[in-house]
């Protein structure tokens, strides 16, 4: 394993910074690093598409080489950026790209796991898979595209980075993301449920389990970060006589914040879109989110939700019961970080395939049409 200090002295000695990062539980220990060293400016975008124009951005007022830190799966969010942009005007950076699916992983990582290494050559950006030799090989990575005018690529694979711990602040919100999910599902009587990727359909998924609820109501994500509301959108338009509720979280809502506006069209009244916020990517290793310093209220408003803030369990509660069947609304939940180890039954992954738990959804939604 590498040590991240020294792996940080390698991008500073090249000249290297700032970082665009969308988080990867890969980079885990590098992230950790940089954030309490300081020593290269982290900037956190919602998605990869717009770390690639921010980096164009920095690049473009400072000259100055920007790193864009993503995992493997996000990188088909810049691939317009890719051709369009980097590629029309002249505009290099060094993508820093997590190998997830190179060995046993969730299924979602499948197919850029097998295939990140053609889909970097068919859109000619060279790349090298990192090693001990990393100081030749960032040394590599930015003189190419230097020279280019063009992205080059490092690789990263899992375990490559050695694990580094930072001490986290207590939350000071009473609702952890296990009882908000609860809540929601004990007072949302025959709802389906769209849940996004990572923790929270994780637990939605063992909740409605423990209750007896596995029937299909929820549709688990697995991957697509930032998309359940579009599916719940139109969830909510086909099937008109059940409750459709989307579980997100403050990282997924802001990924693809633009889907909102789809909301304010078609104002589908059985429609109840839940942020769960806890200011952080808790599924990758807890890296921060922007939502501090947005105002989901007047976004919320602005879409043309019913728009409810809470902490508590009881405001949660209360929520849920005025929106049955009165949205659409938006409830954006405070909840603190508490995470489950691994092995918890509270952790366990989904035992369906994406295919069964699609199935299984649309034969649940069935009953109400």
């Amino acid at each position: 394993m590498i040590n991240a200090c020294d792996f940080v002295r390698e991008l500073k000695k090249n000249e290297l910074g700032p970082i665009y990062e969308v988080p990867c539980s890969i980079f885990k220990g590098l992230l950790n690093y940089l954030f309490n060293s300081k020593e290269i400016e982290v900037v956190n975008p919602v998605n990869e598409g717009i770390a690639m124009a921010q980096a164009a951005g920095s690049f473009i007022s400072t000259k100055k080489m920007p790193i864009v830190m993503m995992q493997n799966s996000g990188l088909n969010n810049t691939l317009n950026c890719i051709t369009s942009l980097n590629k029309q005007y002249g505009i290099p950076a060094v993508y820093l790209i997590s190998w997830r699916g190179e060995s046993k992983d969730a299924p979602e990582h499948e197919f850029m796991g097998e295939k990140l290494e053609k889909i970097l050559e068919t859109y000619q950006i060279p790349s090298k898979i990192l090693t001990s030799n990393f100081s030749e090989e960032i040394k590599w990575a930015t003189s190419l595209a230097k020279k280019t005018q063009h992205p080059s690529a490092l690789i990263m694979k899992k375990g490559y980075i050695e694990k580094y711990k930072i001490v986290k602040t207590e939350s000071i919100f009473p609702l952890s993301r296990w009882e908000a999910i609860e809540t929601i599902v004990d007072n949302s009587k025959d709802a389906a449920y769209i849940a996004t990727n990572g923790f929270p359909s994780r637990q939605a998924h063992n909740i409605l389990k423990m209750k007896g609820l596995e029937d299909g109501r929820l549709f688990a994500m697995v991957g697509s970060m930032g998309h359940a509301l579009g599916i719940g959108i139109e969830e909510a338009r086909n099937v008109p006589k059940t409750d459709i509720v989307v579980i997100d979280g403050d990282g997924s809502a802001l990924m693809h914040l633009g889907t909102m506006a789809s909301v304010s069209e078609y104002k589908p009244k059985n429609l109840i879109h839940v942020i769960l916020d806890n200011g952080t990517y808790n599924s990758t290793g807890g890296q921060p989110t922007q939502s501090p310093k947005v105002d989901f209220k007047k976004i919320g408003k602005g879409f043309g939700y019913s728009v409810y803030m809470t902490k508590t369990k009881e405001e949660l509660k209360n929520a849920i019961n005025k929106s049955l069947k009165n949205g659409p609304a938006l409830i954006h939940v405070k909840i603190n970080s508490q995470e489950f180890e691994e092995e918890d039954e509270r952790m366990k992954r989904l035992r369906y395939s994406c295919k069964e738990i699609r199935k299984r959804h649309s034969r649940y939604l069935e009953k109400f049409k």
